[in-house]
């Protein structure tokens, strides 16, 4: 396959490398193009007001992809419809990230955002990440993991507008007891701020953050993974809540 990858821990992360490494040695053509910089936590945020600037990136000497200055979004709108648009891509992958994506992560994450810019383009795509990584991630495990997973579903179409969310325990491929497929748990986050001053006196903020993960149900994400199995999501960008749809026009449209 045509593979495009991109993160958004910035093109030099290991994750990414190990993930371009992983495909390439499955046999897939694999073209990256991913930010400049760590990129974290922006969403599907893009850039308006000024022009996306292109960095090509050798890694031993040998070309390895393109960094882009701007944010996951940007990479792949540029990417698919910009420097590899002579190529038929099949796949779109995003990560491997560095820490989960999980619940409502998915509402704030730039790995997430970069598959889901993929499926907005008609692409199948996939956002991996890595749950609770240590000093040293097993990203390989992701890598290997994902090298497998794309043969099982090599003809699998999927629906208008949907990617898949994938979250890995940070084990040795040994260890992992397989994957199931999972919906979007209920984890949140309860914000606090750390308040400071400056030099001049003036406060400014350090945005904290508890995770609170509600209810017991064995086919959420954040439980899935805990039991050191891969956690599979299906996510939809269709956004309307039909049943809430449903009640307003009963009780509403008279």
């Amino acid at each position: 396959m045509n593979i495009l990858i991109s993160n958004d821990d910035g093109i030099h992360a290991k994750g990414i490398e190990v993930l371009h490494d992983c495909l390439k040695e499955a046999g897939h053509n694999v073209y990256v193009i991913a930010p400049a910089k760590e990129e974290s936590g922006t969403g599907h945020g893009v850039t308006l007001h000024r022009p996306l600037r292109l960095q090509k990136i050798n890694k031993n000497n040998i070309h390895f992809g393109y960094a882009v200055d701007g944010k996951p979004s940007d990479c792949i709108k540029l990417g698919y419809w910009g420097v590899f648009k002579d190529k038929k891509i099949d796949m779109i992958i995003s990560g491997i990230n560095r820490g989960e994506n999980l619940g409502t992560d998915v509402l704030y994450s730039g790995t997430v955002s970069a598959a889901a810019e993929g499926a907005l383009s008609g692409v199948r795509s996939i956002a991996v990440s890595l749950y609770k990584p240590s000093e040293n991630p097993n990203y390989e495990t992701a890598g290997k993991f994902l090298v497998k997973f794309l043969e099982e579903i090599d003809e699998l179409e999927f629906p208008k507008e949907s990617l898949l969310n994938i979250n890995v325990p940070d084990l040795k491929f040994e260890d992992i007891l397989g994957y199931k497929y999972t919906k979007q748990g209920d984890r949140k986050y309860i914000d606090n701020f750390i308040e400071r001053d400056d030099p001049r006196g003036d406060k400014y903020y350090w945005l904290g953050g508890e995770v609170c993960e509600t209810g017991d149900d064995p086919n959420y994400d954040f439980n899935v993974v805990k039991s050191n199995y891969i956690s599979v999501t299906p996510i939809n960008l269709d956004l309307t809540d039909y049943k809430f749809l449903s009640n307003l026009k009963g009780e509403y449209n008279k």
